[in-house]
């Protein structure tokens, strides 16, 4: 029976992947990452005759050496996803700083330009107007 509802709970994980994949809320890599994972707690229950050796041999059931592979994959994934969030974090300060850094340099570039000729127009100002009709 926890065969069965070992697979259950692995489809009704993919689908949830596969919904969020469609939705556009997972990347590619995450999406098969995830799927891994469902697949390998749906395949936990076919595969019992094979683990059960190892699981005797652990003092496990077959079932919760599968889960614990199952887990174990999850940890190696919530360790990867930190380990972008934090290369995220970093590249956003990058352009946070350079974006400060632009804009400084911007400022400082149209005060010397309006230093340098206080008599002549804005920029914008380079549209000329027609004083009417002709």
């Amino acid at each position: 029976m926890s065969e069965v509802l070992l697979g259950i709970l692995g489809l009704l994980l993919a689908l949830l992947i596969i919904f969020l994949a469609r939705y556009q809320l997972l990347t590619l890599r995450y999406v098969l990452g995830w799927i891994f994972v469902a697949a390998s707690i749906s395949a936990s229950g076919a595969f019992t005759g094979i683990a059960e050796p190892i699981a005797e041999e652990i003092g496990l059931r077959p079932e919760e050496l599968f889960l614990g592979v199952a887990f174990f994959l999850l940890l190696l994934i919530a360790v990867q996803l930190s380990i972008t969030a934090s290369g995220l974090t970093e590249m956003l300060r990058d352009v946070c700083e350079s974006y400060a850094l632009a804009e400084e340099r911007i400022r400082r570039l149209e005060e010397a330009a309006s230093d340098a000729t206080p008599d002549a127009p804005p920029p914008s100002a380079g549209v000329e107007e027609e004083d009417g009709p002709a």
